[in-house]
C-alpha cells in the first residue's frame, strides 16, 4: 500500500507523541479501509483501553497503547489477500511498524504478544490465555468497540465491504444481522476486567434492543 494514498491519521489531542508516529506508520495500513477497522478504530481502542487501565496501575500504558494502535495490520493484509489472516502472521509487519515509529526495543515482543492473542474468544473453543495484563485489557477494549451503537454501525459497514445483506432470515446466505449473533451477542461473557464488564452490560442491552427493533420494522410491526 502506498503511504501517500492513506488519509491522515485521527490523532487526539494531548497524545504521546510516540503514538502519534505510530498512528502515523498505521495509517499507511489501514488509513484506506472500509471495514470499521481503520485508524480511528485503533484510536477508540487505544482510549477505551487506557481508561480501562486505570484499575491496573501495573499495566505497561506503551505496551498497550502500541498494541491497541497496531492490533488490526492483519486486517489489512488480509484484505489485499483476499482472505483471513491471523493476528499472528502480521507480527513481522507489527514490529516494522514500532521500529519505524522508534518505539523501545526493548518492549516490542510485549507489543507482539498481544496483537498475537488478542482475537481468542471462548466461544469459538480456541481461547489462548495471555499472561499479561496488557492482553486482557485489548481484548476488553477491541471488543467493547464492536458493542454497542458503534459496534452496530461497524457490523453493517464491514458488512456492505464484504457485499454481505443486511438480513436474508428465509436464507443460509450470510448477512449483517447474522454476525450480531455468530458474534456480538457473545461479547458480554467475553470480558476480562470489571470495568469492561460493567461497560459491556450496557452496550449489550443496546445490541438486543436494536435487534427487537430492526425485526419490528422489518415485518412492518413497527
Amino acid at each position: 500500500m502506498n503511504p501517500a494514498d492513506a488519509r491522515a491519521p485521527e490523532a487526539p489531542h494531548g497524545v504521546d507523541p510516540l503514538f502519534e508516529a505510530i498512528a502515523e506508520e498505521m495509517a499507511a495500513w489501514v488509513g484506506d479501509d472500509s471495514t470499521g477497522h481503520d485508524v480511528a478504530h485503533g484510536w477508540r481502542v487505544f482510549h477505551t483501553a487506557m481508561e480501562l487501565a486505570d484499575d491496573y496501575p501495573h499495566a505497561d500504558r506503551e505496551v498497550l497503547g502500541a498494541a491497541a494502535l497496531t492490533h488490526d495490520i492483519h486486517r489489512a493484509m488480509g484484505a489485499e489477500a483476499g482472505e483471513f489472516v491471523h493476528p499472528e502472521e502480521s507480527l513481522e509487519e507489527v514490529e516494522a511498524v514500532l521500529a519505524a515509529a522508534d518505539f523501545p526495543p526493548e518492549k516490542r515482543d510485549a507489543v507482539l504478544h498481544c496483537v498475537a492473542l488478542h482475537e481468542e474468544y471462548e466461544f469459538h473453543a480456541d481461547k489462548r490465555d495471555g499472561d499479561r495484563i496488557e492482553v486482557d485489557l485489548l481484548r476488553d477494549a477491541d471488543n467493547l468497540d464492536a458493542m454497542g451503537a458503534v459496534g452496530v454501525a461497524r457490523c453493517f459497514v464491514y458488512s456492505g465491504a464484504h457485499d454481505r445483506p443486511m438480513w436474508t432470515p428465509d436464507s443460509e446466505e450470510a448477512s449483517a444481522i447474522d454476525h450480531f449473533h455468530e458474534k456480538l451477542l457473545n461479547l458480554r461473557e467475553e470480558m476480562h476486567t470489571d470495568a469492561a464488564r460493567e461497560v459491556a452490560d450496557s452496550r449489550h442491552e443496546y445490541l438486543v434492543a436494536f435487534l427487537d427493533r430492526f425485526e419490528d420494522e422489518w415485518y412492518g410491526r413497527a
